[in-house]
């Protein structure tokens, strides 16, 4: 049996194929979804994320008829799950790349926040699809987006810079 010193090094990499097959996995499923919602009117999941006020989101909605409105509640739902995937493997990917400069061991916890502003959006778009305070949601949605792309994508070129020096 390998000493535990071993096991311990071997397994941030094997964390991170694990998570980045998890992650390839569910883009599928969700891209797959995407598709529905594009054959609909055009939108994806994206656009209806950054619609950010109520009339671009209805119209969202109305172009996607119902066969687009049900792929995206569903998408919705799933991507509770997707969270998990892009935000472990974003983490593990910051984490090794700051144990390679010997940065701070909070970096990581950076990704808690793309994940949180993920899951107000997905809360706030469930609302906007059950036509609650569309208005209102769709801002919300917008802003948690934002805050989500703006913070992954800081994550992403923290890893870049980090792995190319």
């Amino acid at each position: 049996m390998p000493h535990a010193g071993v096991m311990n090094q071997r397994m941030p990499g094997n964390a991170v194929a694990t998570a980045a097959v998890s992650f390839v996995g569910y883009t599928a499923v969700m891209l797959a979804l995407d598709n529905r919602m594009h054959r609909g009117g055009g939108a994806g999941m994206i656009a209806f994320e950054l619609a950010g006020n109520a009339s671009r989101a209805q119209d969202i909605m109305t172009r996607w008829g119902a066969d687009g409105r049900r792929a995206a509640r569903l998408s919705l739902w799933l991507d509770f799950g997707y969270m998990t995937t892009y935000g472990a493997l974003t983490a593990l990917l910051v984490d090794r790349a700051r144990r390679r400069r010997g940065h701070p061991a909070i970096l990581p916890a950076a990704t808690i926040v793309a994940v949180a502003a993920d899951a107000a959006e997905g809360v706030s778009l469930l609302k906007v699809l059950d036509h609650t305070r569309i208005g209102v949601h769709a801002r919300r949605a917008r802003t948690a987006a934002l805050i989500k792309f703006a913070t992954l994508a800081g994550c992403l070129g923290y890893v870049a810079r980090e792995s190319v020096g």
